[in-house]
């Protein structure tokens, strides 16, 4: 497998497996899913590719793609990859001038938008983009004034008039390993994104090490692609591993729409992120929870039954006749419903981009689903992962196959073995990110002793109190997501004596949560400011702050109005705290909560 570059081993498995259906997709929002074949794929990534040479793409150009999952999605990036173009994913949910920043840094010649949303985007810093010959809109037709756009269908339609077999052949033939497929920029947790450029070997070399480590049966196996693929993470995952392993995907319209989503297209399995399970968790326990005292009994045994068989799995132990009987049991009258809600048939998930808290990985697993885990950064590709042998919650597992890890002196994870190229025209941060071949992550961790790899916090998110104690605030969060209504809580008290919380609730939730107590309110607003609501989330507080020592218990929280959000530069694409963004944001906020008591 690591032998082939991301093209070629695309068109090997096109000609191998022509028939098969390799894709399902949505033709329109809403729509039923239509089966793709491995040869409708290929001729449609082959017309793109042409066409995108009849528009001037030449060898090393640079494509961004500015637009959430969708088929086309794919076909511009195998297609441009085929012509011999560097690909540049972009997020949706990216302001016109994030977009724009990205696009004029890459130098990108070609620029690929979902829809009119994504054009006005690009349009609106026109001036500023001299370098894109050709915007190409995937949906709808290009404004009458602007002679820069054609549409999506125009350039397969080129595509397929022009006759550029031999040079697509040419083209693929001179890709080789080392060459940049991709640059894609960090979604800039601090300070602006920076480009990472990631070849076609730093992919081939992943998928190689996931694969002697799980082997997924492609005969036997759907996977759900949920997760924007503008992060190499699920593009990887969801994306390119089906493509290297003909494992057939189906695209899913949003994570808005994933309930729905897993009920029709009925996968096997998905890659997520932890927050996502978080809110299965959540939303699980509180539809439990608003059950008659017979059904709650019969949850929480249930829930005892499937933690035991859980922690014997993970241990690699036998459960049992007694205990496999008391499943089978609890799985009829509990986990068969709750799967099924999940479209049935999810046997297994993978989470990566932050670590999972062992109590809702433990919790998935309880229910009759596996749950993996895979860390790793876009510099390293490759990194931990726990497998379907060897897993421990709380852990994100051992090193993969082709990655060394070792920690520094002060903690810090290392990593070396897959290395990117480095950051696109930025030596400088390539040379401080990489010392003697080791990747310094940022990230906290330690070893347990059996081997696994425990993150316990970034380092630059560390909080060292004005007492000198420090915290790390990752694990103190992950204990008040616990508390029902939750959504994401920010523990902030760097260089201050006390620890404090800003805390948001999921709204559905809680307003579900109000209405089975029959109370009135005349807006969201109001009722979070209620004392019923404040007194709830203050017990819960009260209750984390008994599991910690003294100097790491929160001693004041003020619960915001609304979720935090990517529109508002709160949290990344992939659900992670902009904590900067959120600090400075709040600063007032946060600075009421001092004041004399310091």
């Amino acid at each position: 497998m690591n032998s082939k570059t991301i093209v070629g081993n695309f068109l090997d498995n096109a000609r191998t497996f022509s028939g098969e259906v390799i894709i399902k997709y949505k033709r329109e929002k809403g729509g039923p899913y239509v089966d793709l074949t491995w040869q409708e794929l290929e001729a449609e990534v082959v017309a793109f590719a042409s066409g995108l040479i009849g528009l001037g793409l030449a060898p090393g150009d640079r494509l961004a793609i500015q637009s959430f999952n969708r088929l086309e999605w794919i076909v511009a990036d195998l297609g441009a990859m085929l012509a011999g173009g560097v690909v540049v994913p972009i997020y949706h949910t990216n302001t016109p001038d994030q977009c724009a920043y990205i696009i004029d840094d890459a130098g990108a010649r070609f620029v690929v938008v979902e829809d009119s949303v994504q054009l006005a985007k690009v349009r609106a810093n026109a001036d500023e983009l001299g370098k894109v010959a050709r915007i190409i809109l995937m949906q709808g037709a290009p404004p009458e004034d602007d002679d820069k756009t054609i549409s999506y269908t125009a350039v397969l339609q080129r595509g397929m008039e022009l006759d550029r077999s031999d040079e697509l052949k040419l083209r693929e033939a001179q890709v080789r390993l080392h060459d940049m497929a991709t640059i894609v920029y960090t979604s800039g947790t601090t300070g602006p994104p920076k480009g990472c450029m990631i070849s076609h070997r730093n992919i081939a070399s992943v998928l190689d090490s996931i694969h002697k480590l799980i082997r997924i049966d492609p005969r036997a196996n759907l996977s759900l692609m949920l997760l924007p693929i503008s992060h190499l993470y699920p593009r990887v995952s969801g994306y390119y591993y089906n493509i290297f392993m003909n494992i057939p995907f189906a695209i899913a319209e949003s994570l808005e729409k994933l309930g729905t989503n897993l009920l029709e297209a009925r996968p096997t399995y998905f890659t997520s992120v932890p927050r996502i399970f978080e809110k299965v968790h959540d939303r699980i326990v509180a539809s439990a929870e608003k059950g008659s005292q017979l059904k709650r009994l019969i949850f929480h045994w249930a829930m005892k039954i499937g933690k035991e068989r859980s922690r014997k799995i993970s241990a690699q132990q036998a459960p049992g006749m007694l205990l496999n009987l008391k499943f089978g049991l609890a799985d009829r009258l509990v986990f068969k419903k709750i799967r099924d809600a999940l479209g049935g048939r999810v046997r297994f998930a993978v989470s990566a981009g932050a670590p999972l808290s062992a109590d809702v990985g433990e919790f998935i697993q309880s229910l009759g689903i596996r749950v993996l885990e895979f860390y790793a950064l876009t510099e390293t590709i490759t990194g931990t992962m726990t497998t379907f042998e060897e897993s421990r919650f709380g852990t994100v597992g051992k090193p993969m196959p082709g990655c060394e890890v070792k920690l520094a002196e002060d903690g810090e994870i290392l990593m070396r073995g897959n290395n990117f190229i480095g950051y696109y025209e930025r030596p400088d941060l390539t040379a401080e990110l990489i010392r003697e071949g080791w990747i310094h992550t940022g990230d906290i961790g330690r070893w347990d002793a059996d081997g696994f790899l425990i993150i316990t916090d970034r380092k630059k998110d560390l909080i060292i109190t004005s007492g000198g104690k420090n915290i790390a605030p990752q694990n103190i969060e992950n204990m008040l997501k616990r508390i029902p209504l939750v959504s994401l809580p920010v523990v902030y008290g760097d260089k201050k004596n006390y620890l404090t919380a800003l805390i948001t609730l999921d709204r559905a939730e809680t307003e579900a949560w109000a209405k089975d107590r029959g109370w009135r309110y005349e807006s969201y607003e109001d009722l979070i400011r209620g004392p019923e609501v404040h007194e709830m989330i203050r017990r819960g507080v009260d209750n984390v702050n008994q599991e910690l020592a003294r100097f790491e218990t929160i001693k004041k929280f003020v619960i915001l109005p609304r979720e935090f959000t990517q529109e508002d530069g709160e949290i990344t694409p992939t659900l992670k705290l902009k904590r900067k963004a959120i600090s400075e944001k709040y600063r007032a906020l946060l600075d009421s909560m001092y004041g004399d008591a310091e």
